[in-house]
């Protein structure tokens, strides 16, 4: 009896700290599927975005407040020693300063992103700058939990100083990434979105500036290119969305000499015009050029330019152009010659060749 005794006393005498704690992380769930869940409904109704980006940030946070408050509340009741107590009621203060520290990293994160996107700001929303700012907020957090911790930081600081040096040595060439992207973005000539050409042959969209790389997607397979951020900044590339993202498609043609070139000129508008009124990605507020260019070895070579909204539908409108033109051509009984060489052979060669022809007969 006695030892049951004791075994119910000590039952007793932890269940009602537990039962702060258990009841602190259910009314933190509660809060957070009920009462944010109902902020995160009408923060989509609003037309800022502001209030969702805060409710967002405050994901999982309630549950973990409430329940260090339950157990900051079940540490008043524990027969702890002094140390121990201490040390908890630390711990509890580093955990809930580390999650206020993750909430306001993310909405300091989310309010750069929307600010740059909003704005066409020249540091636009890519994870670079996003995830610097986060970093910025992180250190501060740890840097405030070390001194409620009571940790000087003048020499944390002091050493990282120091130690800098050598870390930079060694990480160069990410360094070197790092700041070739910071260049980048800094610039404003590559933005997220933007279509670009590199000097060694790779093109796609821009889908995203990271801290070490920048990753491109092919047009036609949606593949993701690696770009080193250094690499990028000391390429020679061509962007095909600034300062607007309109161009011209250029389409090579060739007629028969014998071709009256003011009614192929005639046609190939007309075809250049139908198309740019009917073709999804065609612009019909810009009027179609075409420039007869060179006399070829057997064609009378001309260029037709279209106007076409960004580079994506470049192709599309070059398969839709010559499809057509091709068609009309064949209507209008406007020929597009096949290749012609003609062989001058010496007389010499002549004769051996028609006695060769007349040997075998």
């Amino acid at each position: 009896m006695p030892e049951l005794s004791r075994t119910f006393d000590q039952i007793s005498i932890w269940a009602l700290p537990l039962t702060f704690i258990v009841a602190g992380a259910l009314f933190g769930y509660m809060i957070e599927r009920i009462f944010l869940h109902r902020l995160r409904e009408l923060s989509k109704a609003s037309r800022t975005h502001w209030d969702d980006i805060i409710v967002d940030s405050l994901r999982h946070a309630p549950m973990l407040w409430f329940g260090a408050l339950g157990a900051y509340a079940a540490l008043q009741m524990l027969p702890l020693s002094p140390q121990a107590s201490r040390l908890l009621r630390q711990l509890l203060v580093v955990l809930v300063l580390l999650s206020i520290t993750v909430v306001a990293a993310r909405i300091v994160g989310e309010v750069v992103s929307q600010y740059a996107q909003r704005t066409r700001s020249p540091l636009p929303a890519s994870s670079l700058v996003t995830n610097i700012s986060k970093l910025v907020i992180m250190i501060a957090g740890v840097l405030l939990i070390l001194q409620n911790l009571g940790i000087s930081i003048t020499p944390l600081v002091t050493g990282l100083g120091i130690g800098g040096l050598a870390v930079a040595l060694a990480i160069q060439p990410t360094l070197a990434n790092l700041f070739s992207g910071f260049q980048v973005i800094a610039s404003g000539q590559v933005r997220r979105g933007d279509y670009i050409r590199l000097d060694s042959g790779e093109e796609g969209h821009v889908v995203d500036v990271h801290w070490r790389n920048t990753t491109i997607r092919a047009l036609l397979d949606d593949h993701q290119i690696i770009v080193p951020n250094s690499r990028l900044g000391d390429s020679i590339l061509t962007n095909f969305t600034l300062p607007h993202s309109y161009l011209w498609t250029r389409i090579d043609v060739g007629v028969h000499y014998d071709s009256d070139l003011q009614h192929v000129e005639r046609v190939a508008m007309e075809v250049a015009r139908e198309m740019a009124s009917q073709v999804p990605g065609a612009r019909a507020d810009q009027e179609p050029l075409i420039r007869f260019r060179a006399f070829g070895d057997s064609s009378i070579d001309f260029t037709v330019f279209v106007p076409t909204n960004e580079f994506a539908e470049l192709l599309p409108v070059q398969h839709e152009f010559i499809k057509r033109l091709h068609a009309r051509f064949s209507e209008e009984g406007i020929v597009i010659p096949f290749p012609i060489r003609t062989l001058h052979l010496p007389e010499t060669l002549q004769i051996a060749d028609r006695a060769a022809c007349e040997g075998e007969t």
